[in-house]
């Protein structure tokens, strides 16, 4: 039998039987709660530790919970948020309840000032802007923030671009998928099976690692849909955010294939294509760390996973109109092709803003002189989805 050695000293004798018990109540370890506290500013770490424990967990606008990530993250900005406010020329020494809009100020012109120094990116501003309004809601203030504009001088500062221009698939960076996959293959076939899955269905990270190819491999019938020669949908629900759930037609040989590659890793029904040895945390480690060691990084290859989904969405824009996406090049199409293929993208990827699209397959071109109209794309939308546009939108 195998003797694990540690150094830790032996444990205390325990107290005889015969010791007489304390006077008074145990002592415990809970946290008081947050309204038995009164407001005192040399408490500022305590009462933000308290605000986080009784409202970190939910949803900022939803009932429901937020994932590990988030949590990590929200509670992260908030310690940064009070060292900079006390740290700040002005020393602020506040009760993190006592929050205001002057703080908010301090704040929202500090990222100005990184911002135009090219130190801070509209994508960074717009998430920690959203994680300060949920701290005002946590702390009974959920009007204290004016709109994000009226913070900043110029919107360029904060307004993330949809359409960045740069196609970020691996095949733009001259990267062979196929072949690393492959290379990929020899050394760990789990990993394989995640990127094989990110490919066809342009899966997310988190998504490829927790898929059950056995039982989430779904018929036409129990998807809901016609038959029309797609026999079979996968039917992605684990790891997706928000938890929404999307239906991917198996309609070529590349998904089929990675299906198939997916159940021989996955041998059990119930098993996902992650080492069943390991837990969620640890196989999204271990498949960061294959991703590192064959060079999937943008310092290495040039190329990330999330890469694949660009590269799927551009391939499906193709397959749908005929050309290449305008991220890649490709030329005008009819603007209500070009709708419909961006429509049923944004189905298969995941994402309740068709304007999100954009991201993957580029801004819509110009449609040629003369050309005739198109129907709005509310119409668009209603026709394909049979649901209102303001599920589509929101």
């Amino acid at each position: 039998m195998e003797t694990h050695i540690n150094n830790r000293p032996p444990d205390k004798p325990k107290p005889s039987a015969s010791r007489a018990p304390r006077d008074g109540p145990h002592r415990t370890y809970e946290h008081p709660a947050l309204d038995t506290v009164p407001l005192n500013p040399r408490r500022c770490s305590h009462v933000l530790q308290l605000i986080l424990k009784e409202h970190n967990w939910r949803h900022s606008s939803k009932p429901k919970g937020v994932s590990h990530k988030t949590v990590a993250e929200r509670a992260r900005f908030c310690y940064w948020l009070f060292d900079f406010l006390r740290d700040h020329p002005k020393h602020f020494k506040l009760d993190p309840r006592s929050f205001s809009g002057r703080h908010v100020e301090a704040v929202t012109r500090y990222w100005q000032d990184e911002a135009k120094a090219d130190r801070m990116s509209p994508a960074t501003i717009q998430t920690y802007f959203s994680f300060m309004k949920t701290f005002a809601g946590w702390i009974g203030k959920a009007k204290l923030l004016k709109p994000i504009g009226c913070y900043f001088d110029d919107p360029a500062l904060y307004q993330r671009g949809l359409f960045s221009g740069v196609d970020k698939s691996w095949k733009a960076q001259g990267v062979n998928a196929a072949a690393v996959i492959a290379e990929v293959e020899v050394y760990d076939v789990h990993a394989a099976a995640s990127l094989k899955l990110m490919q066809a269905f342009q899966l997310r990270f988190k998504e490829s690692v927790m898929f059950r190819p056995h039982s989430d491999v779904i018929t036409a019938a129990q998807a809901g849909k016609p038959n029309d020669g797609v026999e079979s949908f996968l039917d992605t629900h684990r790891g997706t955010k928000g938890g929404r759930e999307r239906l991917f037609p198996i309609d070529n040989a590349t998904r089929q294939g990675a299906i198939a590659y997916a159940r021989r890793v996955a041998v059990g029904v119930n098993d996902s294509v992650s080492d069943p040895r390991l837990t969620l945390l640890q196989a999204m480690r271990r498949l960061r760390y294959v991703m590192e060691r064959f060079g999937i990084t943008r310092a290495g290859l040039g190329v990330v996973p999330h890469g694949l989904r660009h590269q799927g969405a551009a391939e499906d824009f193709e397959q749908m109109t005929g050309s290449p996406p305008p991220i890649a090049g490709g030329p005008c199409v009819d603007l209500e092709l070009d709708r419909r293929a961006r429509f049923e993208i944004s189905q298969r990827l995941g994402h309740g803003r068709l304007q999100i699209v954009g991201t993957y397959v580029g801004r819509p071109l110009t449609r040629p002189p003369g050309a005739t109209a198109s129907p709005p794309v509310t119409e668009l939308l209603s026709e394909q989805s049979g649901d209102s546009v303001a599920a589509v939108s929101n």
